[in-house]
């Protein structure tokens, strides 16, 4: 018997997946990245970070109305500490919807000046929305 053999665990519809995410982010403006509020870091997909690393983000802690409103606060800061904007949204309710707007035009405000310099008024910001399964319920913009 062979215990030299590789098994690769990573299925193919999460490869494919991965390398149209890639080749899309050529033509995106933002990332928002979706976690659970109850459980930020296990609901993170450590791909998202390797692969929009150099991309502007915006994390969206859902499902903040069945957390602690401390710990919350907690995990805000934590990602904005490392230089990642992030937000508390309740997408049954809508609660956090405004702020998450409000936290987009300011994240992007300095790259739409740029294009309204260049002439381009208007431009529509183009926006990626990643996660894993089971963090959105209803998310609605």
């Amino acid at each position: 018997m062979n215990n030299s053999m590789n098994i690769n665990w990573y299925p193919g519809h999460m490869a494919k997946t991965r390398r149209e995410i890639i080749e899309d982010l050529k033509i995106i403006d933002i990332v928002i990245e979706l976690l659970d509020a109850r459980i930020p870091i296990s609901s993170r997909n450590p791909d998202i970070g390797d692969i929009t690393k150099n991309k502007k983000k915006i994390i969206v802690l859902n499902k903040c109305d069945l957390s602690d409103e401390k710990e919350n606060q907690k995990w805000v800061s934590y990602f904005e500490n490392k230089g990642i904007p992030a937000v508390l949204v309740d997408s049954n309710s809508g609660k956090g919807i405004e702020n998450f707007k409000k936290k987009i035009e300011k994240v992007m405000e300095e790259e739409q000046e740029k294009q309204k310099e260049k002439g381009r008024v208007g431009r529509k910001i183009r926006a990626m929305i990643l996660g894993i399964p089971n963090v959105r319920e209803i998310f609605f913009y």
